[in-house]
């Protein structure tokens, strides 16, 4: 049976973070799993030395390997993850890689494992799809968690939530059919055909502006069509440029609002 466990790293419980992560849970237990929930500010964590015993974070890693999938939930402060997550992603370092003779860092016991991302913030919906202020959130989260072999499942951001005291229905939902789609997704190692249709649409798209650009270019006397190499060149430099942009934004910028 999938097991998904929900790390809540705000000192708010019942905040709209909190009420993210519980909604990602309540759509996982809609499909079955057996869900679980942590409170970070509950948890004594602390860095020890290498090779020193850690009870607490023994025991911690030993409920966390035993499931299937992790749900990282953090509002943002100051455009970053919360000191609370930061806190339990450096502590986990020891336990979500393994080191060989020579200190190189290899995926451990959590290889294979799924994760879902989850933030908040004041910052307004238009104003974070533009200047990407969760971005450094997802970062903080998601290059601990990859760099352990684990596949990314989704993420959810819930903006504008200075003063709300209570998550939006419509981000209620997204997050709830977040959770129903853990289960899936963990059977495809985190893959979607969604992806590999995206990024053909994206390379057609591309390809289809820069021909006419050349087009335009020839007509205009700038370029020559039958000149191969200048032509193949510069049908070269502006796809690169123009294909490059359009990774970021889907890739880095668009997360679901």
């Amino acid at each position: 049976m999938t097991k998904v466990i929900g790390i809540l790293g705000s000192t708010n419980t019942n905040g709209l973070t909190a009420q993210m992560l519980k909604a990602v849970l309540r759509g996982a237990e809609e499909q079955g799993c057996v869900t679980e929930m942590i409170h970070l500010s509950e948890l004594s964590l602390k860095l020890t030395p290498s090779g020193e015993k850690n009870d607490i974070l023994d025991a911690l890693s030993d409920r966390l390997i035993a499931a299937d999938c992790l749900v990282l939930a953090s509002p943002t402060y100051w455009g970053d993850a919360s000191g609370l997550m930061k806190n339990f992603l450096d502590c986990m370092r020891s336990k979500l890689l393994a080191f060989n003779q020579k200190g190189e860092t290899m995926p451990g016991d959590f290889k294979g494992k799924g994760y879902v991302l989850l933030t908040s913030c004041y910052t307004k919906k238009r104003q974070n799809r533009w200047s990407g202020i969760t971005d450094p959130t997802f970062t903080t989260m998601d290059k601990p968690l990859g760099t352990a072999g684990m596949n990314g499942l989704g993420e959810e951001v819930c903006t504008d939530t200075f003063g709300k005291t209570i998550l939006p229905s419509s981000k209620e939902e997204d997050c709830i059919q977040l959770g129903r789609q853990i289960p899936k997704k963990l059977n495809k190692g985190g893959f979607t055909m969604k992806r590999y249709i995206q990024l053909f649409f994206m390379l057609a798209v591309t390809v289809l502006i820069v021909m006419g650009i050349q087009k335009g270019l020839s007509s205009l006397g700038i370029m020559s069509l039958t000149n191969f190499w200048l032509n193949y060149l510069v049908f070269v430099l502006l796809t690169y440029i123009l294909l490059s942009g359009l990774l970021h934004y889907f890739a880095v910028k668009k997360h679901k609002r």
